[in-house]
């Protein structure tokens, strides 16, 4: 999040509170958006293309993709614990 101009303290704790009660909240200057908008919406894409790579070597190790899909999104979700 970033405080404009008219924002006060108090808006931001606020903003702060809301947004926390779903996802973790950081603070970054206006100028730095773009770069956060670029990591965080498509960041998503790019997990699900190592879950994609982890299939498909699954697969070529002999399992059925449906299992290897399941495995893998389960290896990352599992992980995403201990780092988030």
């Amino acid at each position: 999040m970033s405080l404009g101009a008219g924002a006060t303290q108090e808006d931001g704790e606020i903003i702060a509170n809301l947004f926390g009660a779903v996802g973790k909240v950081w603070k970054a200057e206006e100028k730095l958006f773009d770069a956060v908008t670029g990591l965080s919406g498509s960041g998503p894409a790019y997990i699900y293309l190592v879950i994609e790579a982890l299939a498909d070597g699954a697969v070529a190790a002999g399992l059925p993709r449906e299992l290897a899909l399941g495995l893998a999104s389960q290896t990352v979700r599992f992980y995403s614990f201990f780092f988030f």
